[in-house]
């Protein structure tokens, strides 16, 4: 997981079901909703990467009656909910992936860019008690890569301290078809002759690309600002874990942390 889908995955959750940024009642009279903070991460420079950087990430969130939103979270995009009730949320969405760029790693290099662009997004939530069961499913618009997952996960949220303090965590298992997979883990013959390292030439088909397990914090500072954080644990697998950028050159154990503060009104 590249270190913005992290950051976006921990605020997504935090300001979720579980928001940390309560808010009184003429605040929730009001259709709009804004929401704007600064965080700080550190994850792998690619997906299946053992080196890490750290990167600086905008919070900014507007909300409209909690139904159609425009954030950074998740990826610069636009969020809709067409449906929802006290179980059963429908959300659906469009978000701007960067990509791969060969030059993010010595072992990237000579592989070529692989650029995303607009990805399309999907998710069905049911809620009972304490945990939510949801299905993410996304697809490439644009880019390179045009691939499709399918991340199954169980959130388990609860509030401490008088509502001040809530936590989430959230284990999970994706999917993801042949396209994705070849083109994010696999190694053509051309890439193969043109690589700095070496990398010999494989083919990555459909199938598990990961399981993890993320741990988000947030706590409530005043009414209006908010602290939160996450940390996140991901294994690669299957042909994912393979890839000789993996198996090679990086490491099927992806790890990840994020830190922030927002101010909501």
């Amino acid at each position: 997981m590249r270190l913005q889908q992290l950051a976006s995955a921990i605020a997504l959750l935090v300001f979720g079901p579980f928001s940390v940024a309560a808010q009184d009642e003429g605040a929730r009279d009001s259709n709009w909703t804004f929401e704007l903070g600064a965080g700080a991460g550190i994850g792998p420079d690619y997906e299946g990467s053992d080196d890490y950087e750290f990167t600086a990430l905008p919070i900014i969130d507007v909300s409209w009656k909690d139904r159609i939103r425009l954030t950074t979270k998740g990826g610069p995009g636009l969020i809709g909910t067409p449906y929802r009730d006290d179980s059963f949320s429908v959300d659906i969405g469009l978000f701007y992936d960067g990509g791969r760029d060969q030059d993010d790693n010595d072992a990237l290099r000579g592989l070529g860019d692989l650029d995303v662009g607009a990805v399309a997004m999907a998710r069905l939530g049911y809620a009972f008690g304490p945990l939510e069961a949801g299905l993410e499913m996304t697809r490439d618009l644009t880019g390179d890569r045009d691939g499709m997952t399918a991340t199954a996960e169980l959130e388990y949220g609860v509030a401490l301290f008088d509502d001040q303090l809530h936590l989430g965590v959230t284990p999970y298992i994706t999917w993801a078809n042949g396209d994705y997979m070849d083109n994010t883990f696999g190694i053509s013959a051309s890439q193969s002759a043109s690589s700095l390292r070496g990398l010999t030439q494989y083919n990555a088909g459909s199938g598990l690309k990961d399981a993890g397990l993320s741990v988000n914090l947030g706590y409530q500072i005043t009414d209006n600002i908010s602290a939160f954080g996450g940390a996140e644990y991901s294994r690669l697998l299957g042909n994912a874990a393979d890839s000789p950028l993996v198996a090679d050159e990086g490491s099927a154990n992806q790890f990840g942390a994020f830190l922030g503060l927002s101010y909501r009104w």
